[in-house]
């Protein structure tokens, strides 16, 4: 029996779950993740009734042969997994990002945008803060969609915060918010990650934090431009990495990235984020993902289903950007086979 079986079928022992709770629960990627789920209803090891999944009599009786129990919570109820919680200046924090995130602009999917939770953006702070890579830091950051910039600002920790963005909505509100909070180290500047990064922020910072697109060129791309930026040997660096999107395969085409880069992984924490993506619109816009689990009556997700691991890096010698210069690239700097959450359907 293949590990995502195994994983699908502990997690209806149990109790039924809907389509998307179930996804919590196993970590391959969604194409694989629907045709593995189809296949099982169609063995007859699965039903369905009520927008609930749940294993039948022969269901059981595989799960039960192949020594499978039914699925225990072991995450941290108090850190939900991410190990930091909110102590000292960092509840503060938390309380004001939440009223300034109530404001912004509202995802663009075209810019494969989704926005993780208020409690998730400052938790990646705190994380910075305890691994030293906030206090007297100059902090990049290539896109920002997730405002943690202004999470970082908020803490006075930093001696400088840039954030290169796209999307002209997020400069405009981050410049807002720091003009109101009367925040004076932190700047923005409208970036195309195609275009190579300019000579004035080259080999400048200390820690850079990215959320980049999925595809091997694209995530070659936005990694390239954040070492740009990184003065050498010793500076770190974050990003966010679903499995969801993105196949074992494409975690060991990145990783073997990472190295040729000069870096290596210090932390790897799974499932650290949850995004807030659509809810019914999800269904109506008819993503891959609908599309591909027609064979089953899907409901509004009830929780937030799209989840990432956050990754941070560390240089054990010069840093060194797989790409330097112009790069003409269209829909496939965003979109591959694996975008099943990210590219809606057009005629939707």
């Amino acid at each position: 029996m293949k590990r995502d079986q195994r994983q699908i079928l502990r997690s209806l022992l149990s109790r039924p779950k809907t389509f998307w709770q179930l996804i919590r629960d196993q970590d391959s990627h969604l194409a694989r993740f629907t045709t593995t789920l189809a296949s099982l209803k169609e063995e007859g090891f699965i039903s369905e009734r009520d927008h609930l999944l749940e294993l039948t009599e022969k269901g059981r009786e595989i799960a039960h042969s192949a020594g499978l129990v039914p699925l225990i919570n072991t995450t941290c109820s108090h850190c939900s997994g991410r190990g930091v919680t909110f102590e000292g200046i960092f509840q503060k924090v938390l309380d004001e990002f939440k009223e300034i995130a109530v404001s912004r602009p509202q995802a663009i999917p075209e810019f494969d945008q989704g926005f993780i939770e208020p409690e998730i953006t400052v938790a990646r702070v705190v994380l910075m803060y305890a691994r030293g890579d906030l206090e007297g830091q100059k902090l990049l950051f290539v896109g920002d969609d997730d405002l943690t910039s202004i999470a970082a600002a908020l803490t006075g920790m930093a001696e400088e915060i840039t954030v290169l963005e796209i999307d002209q909505r997020l400069l405009e509100f981050i410049n807002e918010v720091a003009a109101e909070r009367k925040i004076k180290n932190l700047q923005t500047i409208s970036f195309d990650v195609r275009k190579p990064l300019p000579p004035e922020f080259a080999q400048k910072y200390d820690v850079f934090f990215t959320d980049p697109v999925e595809t091997i060129p694209g995530i070659k791309l936005f990694l390239s431009r954040c070492v740009q930026g990184l003065k050498g040997p010793e500076c770190s660096g974050y990003l966010g990495l679903t499995h969801l999107e993105a196949s074992r395969q494409k975690w060991y085409t990145i990783q073997k990235m990472f190295l040729e880069m000069g870096f290596v992984i210090t932390d790897l924490i799974h499932d650290f984020h949850s995004y807030e993506l659509e809810r019914s619109t999800f269904i109506e816009r008819n993503y891959p993902l609908v599309r591909q689990s027609s064979s089953f009556h899907l409901g509004v997700p009830d929780l937030n289903w799209y989840t990432s691991s956050l990754i941070r890096l560390e240089a054990v010698q010069e840093p060194k950007p797989l790409v330097s210069d112009d790069v003409e690239l269209g829909r496939e700097l965003y979109f591959d086979d694996e975008a099943y959450a990210t590219l809606p359907d057009p005629s939707s």
